[in-house]
């Protein structure tokens, strides 16, 4: 009967609390989701297709030019990606220069007929970034070669065939051959996209960008919430502990009490923000794949027990308050950068990203990813209360040794 009275003077602290630590909850969510906005907003990082504008100067109303930007531009699959626009040297310049372009291409006037005597010696002068470029500018100097591959080897295989027909006296069917070979080699270019199959493995685990830094934005406010919650524990009185044992509830009955009256809290000012977020995003539809406000709170549940516990650890081992909050600022930041809550974690030195998915952050990170995304988050809900046995078994310890010390 005493373990439930304790258990209720725990959770009637907590609701004296909340009315501070609620406020700060949200303000602290909204400051983490108006940064990850503004990143998107401004980094260039998107989820949508990027088309590349390339500018073509030259006399491209010739026959076959002509008929190679239009079915580039209609019919084949780099129209998704490539925008090919006419225009004159100086004005190619001015927007390479601006930056809207991301390469453009010199076509000399007599380049055609080289290409269709076989010369090949009038070469089309492309101009890119030098030095440090983006990704685009390494996609579009392969799309370069890719192009000059096809020209070449298609070529190459419509003379080859003409001079063994030659050899072999047809002349008569040389005309309907090549046609033939040319029909045959466009109709392969168009449809090399059928030699393979394209899987989108998004950035990281299988995420699109917005629902990986979405996962990542609430395990770090989660992680950062802890840290507002330094007026529950601050100036806690040593001798409490030992009064309380002599009452009949000990260290390890102290600490269970006090840590779930806290998850509790903690998790109310957890889920508040995300419930408003869901109900104005119509359930986070800007993810591509809507999460539910019950989908969010069970997957969130085993993650809350686990950050609570970490957050009950520290503020019973570190008893400074100025300390005790370093020390969690300086661990989450730690934990969050090889986790890959700031870069993705793919995208880290395998042995660190390694290392990450085995803390506690990247462990929530593999879980909630899973469970919201790719329902195989399930795995690591073991892990995660491992992680929180551990984490109470010390508290439990630095409880049971402060009440000792201070019988002494």
């Amino acid at each position: 009967m005493i373990l439930v009275k304790y258990f209720a003077v725990q959770i009637k602290r907590m609701i004296k609390h909340a009315a501070s630590v609620l406020p700060i909850a949200m303000l602290l969510f909204s400051c983490i989701a108006a940064a990850v906005y503004f990143f998107f907003q401004y980094s260039g990082i998107t989820d949508a297709n990027t088309k590349y504008r390339i500018g073509i100067v030259g006399n491209t109303d010739q026959t076959y030019l002509k008929f190679g930007f239009y079915a580039i531009g209609t019919m084949d699959v780099s129209k998704y990606m490539v925008d090919f626009i006419p225009m004159t040297e100086e004005e190619a310049k001015e927007e390479f220069r601006a930056g809207t372009l991301t390469a453009y291409v010199v076509v000399p006037d007599e380049f055609l007929d080289s290409v269709v005597h076989g010369r090949n010696d009038v070469p089309i002068t492309y101009v890119s970034t030098e030095g440090h470029k983006g990704i685009e500018g390494y996609l579009m100097d392969e799309f370069s070669v890719v192009i000059s591959d096809i020209v070449t080897s298609s070529q190459a295989s419509i003379y080859s065939m003409q001079s063994v027909a030659r050899s072999l006296g047809k002349n008569d069917e040389l005309g309907e051959w090549t046609e033939e070979l040319n029909l045959r080699l466009i109709g392969y270019v168009l449809n090399r996209t059928d030699f393979a199959e394209l899987e989108e493995l998004g950035i990281s685990k299988g995420l699109l960008i917005r629902q990986y830094y979405f996962c990542t934005m609430i395990l770090l406010f989660c992680f950062l919430l802890g840290i507002s919650s330094a007026p529950l524990f601050s100036g806690k009185n040593d001798e409490f502990g030992k009064w309380m044992k002599m009452r009949g509830i000990g260290p390890f009955f102290q600490v269970v009490c006090e840590y779930f009256a806290y998850f509790i809290l903690m998790l109310i000012c957890v889920y508040v923000p995300l419930a408003v977020l869901g109900r104005v995003t119509d359930n986070m539809s800007f993810l591509h794949k809507k999460v539910y406000p019950g989908q969010l709170f069970f997957a969130l549940f085993p993650i809350m027990l686990m950050i609570c516990a970490f957050h009950f650890m520290i503020y019973e081992t570190v008893r400074n308050t100025v300390s005790n909050l370093l020390v969690q600022f300086v661990m989450i930041m730690g934990m969050g950068y090889v986790s890959g809550f700031f870069l993705p974690a793919d995208s880290l030195p395998e042995s660190i990203s390694a290392f990450g998915r085995i803390l506690p952050s990247g462990v929530a990170m593999d879980h909630l990813s899973g469970m919201l995304f790719t329902e195989t988050g399930i795995k690591c809900t073991a892990m995660m209360m491992i992680y929180s046995i551990i984490f109470l078994m010390v508290s439990v310890m630095m409880r049971r040794w402060i009440v000792m010390r201070s019988g002494e």
